[in-house]
């Protein structure tokens, strides 16, 4: 009875809404590590009066990247006792901790935005880094997230990640449909126009494509829409369910869940929707796998153990191991690092919370506490934050936060119910 139970949850669970229908979408950031103060001079401009405009969304559009980035401390307050060229007062820079100070020129040429970007050391007041920057002044947001990488890049070593973006679930339309926005908040729009049930999507390596599942045709189908041509097909369309699907870091295999038999089992297929092989077998629930990304490895959810548990298998078949935790267990991700997988965990009173299982160590440390319900998390590009699903504010939201559960923000406002994020690559296409 317990068994029917379950399989009844599980099907059903895409086809209703669910109870937390009136919730928004938040991120919450990761800091560690010492911060670098860095100091933004005003962008001078030329005589156009697009300039103007732009050199000041520039500016913020940067300065917002960089703070949210979690790696500088953008510093203000110092520019009244100071010339209004501050490359002349780094003496005073320093004064105020100040470690980089970033210069640049604006201007506008027909249908072209052109941005002069210098970077200078405060301490010996030479030039660091310069770069000219070009781009159709439609995309001024792109222009200004692919600068902030840049500026991570330099003093950090890893590409940062303002060219990322967020797909998740919103029903404002009264049905469940995708949506895309920025990392940051900004530029959201809508995917898919079905008046249909769309659910669960998720990102490909390259970002070109998301897969999800629909029920365009009353049936729940995995389809996949490439982004870059607008274009998009049915996978699987097996009777039954074709649902909590993942790509392979390589994007030459798929996994997901088919209940092709009497229990939903794992399956891995190719993006043709081939099956390659049946990946378990039993008179159980498995679902929500997650590639390692070394691509040999899967995590995924069962209930063999009478309850929903993480498990690890080879990509085999193989090798299957339960990760030790005390409560029911969804919706694991494993981290681009490949040292940590984060999931939601509910122990027998409380509410769902997102916890971190440190493969290294076999730790399990708890990320939310009791702030309602937190699921359905997915990593950052770069293994620093997650983005997940909240009702903490009393409807469903998506919130970003650090790995080690500070700076918890709303990523956008949004009607409706948003939930089931899933966060891009880096996007430098």
């Amino acid at each position: 009875m317990i068994k029917k139970t379950l399989i009844f949850i599980f099907i059903t669970a895409f086809c209703i809404l669910p109870f937390y229908a009136n919730d928004d979408i938040y991120l919450s950031l990761s800091t560690t590590g010492k911060r670098i103060n860095i100091a933004l001079e005003d962008f001078t401009i030329d005589e156009h009066e697009n300039s103007i405009k732009y050199a000041k969304i520039l500016r913020e559009i940067i300065e917002n990247d960089l703070t949210l980035s979690k790696y500088f401390n953008v510093v203000d307050g110092y520019s009244k006792n100071l010339n209004v060229n501050l490359t002349n007062n780094f003496f005073e820079l320093r004064k105020y901790g100040i470690s980089v100070l970033t210069s640049a020129s604006v201007s506008t040429e027909g249908n072209n935005l052109i941005l002069e970007l210098k970077l200078f050391d405060v301490v010996t007041g030479k030039i660091i880094w310069k770069h000219k920057y070009e781009n159709n002044i439609l995309n001024y947001r792109d222009m200004a997230h692919e600068i902030s990488d840049e500026i991570v890049k330099r003093f950090i070593g890893e590409i940062g990640i303002a060219r990322s973006k967020i797909v998740f679930v919103n029903d404002s339309t009264k049905h469940k449909e995708l949506y895309v926005v920025d990392y940051d908040g900004y530029n959201v729009h809508r995917l898919t126009k079905d008046n249909k049930i769309n659910i669960l999507p998720k990102w490909s390596p390259e970002g070109d494509k998301i897969i999800y599942t629909s029920y365009l045709y009353n049936n729940p189908d995995l389809f996949i829409l490439d982004i870059v041509k607008n274009r998009r097909s049915i996978i699987s369309k097996y009777q039954g369910i074709n649902v909590a699907a993942s790509f392979s870091p390589d994007a030459k295999k798929i996994l997901l869940t088919l209940s092709k038999g009497r229990y939903p089992n794992l399956y891995l297929i190719n993006p043709f929707g081939e099956i390659i092989r049946k990946m378990t077998n039993g008179s159980h629930i498995d679902t929500s796998p997650s590639f390692a990304p070394n691509g040999q490895e899967i995590v995924f959810i069962s209930d063999r153990a009478g309850y929903p548990q993480l498990y690890i298998m080879n990509i085999d078949g193989g090798n299957v191991r339960r990760l030790t935790t005390s409560g029911f267990c969804d919706s694991p991700s494993w981290s681009p690092r490949g040292d940590k997988i984060v999931f939601t965990m509910r122990q027998s009173k409380g509410n769902y919370d997102l916890y971190i299982y440190d493969l290294r160590t076999d730790k399990v440390t708890k990320l939310t506490n009791n702030r309602k319900n937190n699921e359905n998390p997915t990593w950052s590009p770069d293994g620093r934050f997650i983005v997940f699903y909240s009702n903490r504010s009393g409807k469903g939201e998506i919130y970003i936060m650090a790995i080690d559960g500070s700076g918890t923000r709303k990523l956008l406002d949004i009607p409706g119910t948003s939930y089931t994020p899933s966060w891009s690559p880096i996007l430098t296409k």
